[in-house]
């Protein structure tokens, strides 16, 4: 192990690209997304620990397009993970898939609120967010 953190969070010079302009339209989309992921992977846990497949595949469908609309393409790759893994009938690869997504979740969680907190005098103070290090 290299203490290297796997974790991938958010691509800010995606969602700068994306957004450079409309900073504003980004706040929203950030807040909301803190609202919607807790709420997803709540859904999820739920419907994992139900054995719920089509409840599962429904919340990470959301996930999935929650997370790429933030530009955090290591969540959005991990919720297909655990679908697939759901979608094949794996428990136990969706349990190992949905424990790294929750990992990552929480992280790019902490990125959000990082970048609300920046942005809350004026929207487009977002860029100058420092982000916290990244967890081991």
């Amino acid at each position: 192990m290299t203490g290297k953190s796997s974790l991938v969070g958010i691509s800010l010079s995606s969602l700068q690209e994306a957004f450079s302009g409309s900073e504003d339209v980004l706040v929203q989309m950030l807040a909301l997304f803190q609202v919607q992921a807790v709420e997803r992977m709540a859904q999820l846990d739920g419907h994992l620990a139900a054995q719920d497949e089509m409840g599962a595949r429904t919340a990470l469908h959301s996930l999935v397009n929650i997370s790429g609309a933030v530009r955090a393409y290591g969540m959005s790759d991990l919720a297909k993970a655990v679908g697939d893994a759901v979608k094949s009938q794996d428990s136990s690869q969706a349990l190992a898939f949905a424990a790294a997504l929750r990992r990552e979740c929480d992280w790019v969680l902490l990125q959000v609120g990082s970048m609300l907190a920046a942005a809350a005098a004026a929207p487009q103070d977002i860029w100058t967010a420092v982000l916290p290090a990244a967890p081991k």
